[in-house]
């Protein structure tokens, strides 16, 4: 069991004590020697009993945050032990080397060459969203990746090159998979727009929706293009982009 702490009384107490105590012995003696009389005792005890009661008053209050690593006598810093960093093993510095070389950023997972090379299937859910990004921007559009601490909802922003106007895009990668995007999540998406200052929204999923999900696009007025849309447009650019650069790397 923890010893407690004692309290701030006590500890005054304890810092007269050290004043008074010896004043007090030191007094008896000379009185026994005939040296000062009993007025002399009484005179030396209250000395020291003002001088304790003096000191007693610099004694902190430990359970003030300013007092926190203060001597709880005397009131002057006193050192702290310290912590150590924790050892790790290498088999724990090798996963953070890796997860470090491999991840880089939220758009930075695998290089564009590689992403544009691999089946859909392969692809992780941030890889696909730079799939999506590549595919816009080279298809004339003017798409712009949100930040990648916080992107506000949205995945990427494209603006629109006739009138300037801003959409914002949210990407899920759901390919053979039976997770569909849901009212949440386009409710979410609506809402997420004015982070970015934008007008229209475009969901873009390599899955499909729920029919509720359709409805309310719908009703928001809200873009929304499904695994067909992937199959129809993206994959066959992916396809023809990954063609053109094994040509460029052959005839380096």
């Amino acid at each position: 069991m923890a010893k407690k702490m004692p309290s701030r009384r006590e500890r005054q107490n304890a810092v007269i004590s050290l004043f008074t105590f010896p004043a007090v012995i030191i007094g008896f003696y000379l009185l026994m020697k005939g040296v000062i009389g009993i007025i002399g005792l009484m005179v030396i005890s209250l000395i020291a009993l003002f001088i304790g009661s003096w000191a007693a008053s610099y004694v902190p209050d430990v359970r003030k945050k300013e007092n926190k690593n203060k001597n709880p006598y005397t009131g002057l810093p006193q050192k702290t032990a310290e912590k150590k960093p924790a050892k790790t093993s290498s088999s724990q510095k090798r996963t953070s080397q890796a997860s470090s070389s491999q991840t880089t950023g939220k758009y930075n997972v695998r290089p564009d060459d590689v992403i544009i090379q691999l089946p859909l299937e392969e692809l992780e859910g941030l890889e696909f969203e730079q799939l999506v990004y590549l595919y816009l921007k080279a298809t004339g559009w003017k798409p712009i990746k949100t930040p990648e601490t916080k992107d506000g909802g949205v995945d990427i922003v494209v603006i629109n090159k006739t009138d300037g106007l801003k959409t914002a895009v949210q990407v899920k990668h759901y390919y053979r998979s039976k997770t569909q995007v849901t009212v949440k999540d386009i409710r979410e998406l609506d809402s997420a727009k004015k982070n970015h200052h934008c007008i229209g929204t475009w969901f873009i999923t390599s899955g499909t929706f729920t029919n509720a999900a359709l409805v309310e696009a719908d009703t928001r007025r809200m873009k929304t293009s499904d695994v067909t849309f992937v199959e129809t447009k993206i994959i066959p650019w992916k396809e023809r982009e990954a063609a053109k650069r094994q040509v460029a790397v052959a005839k380096k």
